[in-house]
């Protein structure tokens, strides 16, 4: 069992650590369960400063710990260390955890050295959207907005600024379409909307991709938009048609429902579907008190059986989401 950086049950002493520059122990403690403890700590850094407590928390950047990982981002972003730049691109650019590199986005801007700069727009095109948001924020507030086109349309997507897209001289659709694949529906959503409020003909590569989107609220807008692009209406029922269905599988409820009644049901949402199959339960230990053992299964199947046909006609009832 690895070492804890810190007593259970003991509240560190912060002030001695730092009267003592104990840095080493200052940092473990910003990875602290408690959350106070974690502020003194990097408070203490903060004040202690100078280029020994800069250097560990650089080489501390990589630690397997994500809360410690956030909290030494937070003190250099407070210390505005130029020397912390390199170190803070490279978890930007390559950190597993979202929040990590959100927080490295805010420190480069806080820092404000121009040899961010090219990281931070490379970053613009990051996969989590609050990371995105990040390096808008820190490149706005360092007056480095993107020139070209395609590099203010990602700045804008970014920055969650859609109504200042359409505007632009020139909107290439190119960073629209890259944003139809983006993890968050409202992001896709936002983007198909904005390809059809832009009636150019080069959107129509996307539409194959937005109708088959898993999520209804994109395929909406897709119906929406298109049509503006010059689309063929009659293309968009093939379209759509290809998409994943969300539809529960009628095969799965029914088997279920015939060897465990009610937990087909149960599959498909209803909530009282457990509590029929309790029931059932229970109905089938009573009467095996009094009659003999294979009637009661008979009883249950043929109930079973029912409710197999009634699931089957259900679910083809049921709309595609």
């Amino acid at each position: 069992m690895p070492s804890l950086p810190f007593s259970i049950g003991k509240t560190p002493d912060v002030s001695r650590f730092e009267r003592e520059w104990n840095v080493d122990e200052l940092i473990r403690l910003l990875a602290h369960r408690d959350f106070t403890i974690q502020w003194k700590a990097a408070s203490a850094l903060e004040r202690l400063g100078g280029d020994v407590t800069t250097k560990k928390l650089i080489n501390a950047l990589d630690h397997p710990d994500r809360k410690m990982r956030i909290g030494v981002v937070e003190v250099l972003s407070d210390l505005r260390t130029i020397q912390a730049v390199p170190g803070l691109l490279l978890i930007l650019s390559s950190d597993e955890s979202n929040e990590v590199r959100w927080a490295s986005a805010i420190a480069l801007g806080e820092i404000g050295d121009e040899a961010a700069l090219a990281g931070l727009k490379k970053a613009l095109k990051d996969p989590d959207k609050y990371v995105r948001y990040g390096v808008a924020i820190a490149l706005e507030k360092n007056g480095w907005i993107p020139e070209d086109p395609e590099g203010q349309v990602y700045f804008l997507v970014a920055a969650q600024r859609w109504d200042e897209i359409p505007v632009l001289k020139k909107v290439p659709v190119g960073p629209l379409i890259h944003h139809l694949r983006d993890y968050d529906p409202a992001v896709r959503a936002h983007a198909v909307k904005i390809l059809g409020d832009l009636h150019d003909p080069g959107a129509k590569g996307a539409c194959d991709l937005a109708l088959r989107d898993i999520s209804g609220p994109v395929r909406w807008e897709a119906l929406m938009a298109f049509p503006k692009c010059n689309i063929p209406l009659m293309h968009l029922p093939r379209g759509l048609s290809r998409r994943k269905r969300e539809r529960k599988d009628p095969y799965a409820a029914m088997l279920l429902n015939f060897f465990f009644i009610g937990l087909g049901y149960n599959y498909l949402g209803m909530w009282w579907g457990f509590l029929v199959f309790q029931i059932n339960v229970t109905s089938l230990l009573i009467m095996g008190l009094f009659l003999p053992k294979y009637v009661p299964y008979i009883i249950s199947y043929s109930i079973s059986a029912v409710a197999v046909v009634h699931t089957w006609y259900y679910v083809r009832g049921l709309p595609d989401l």
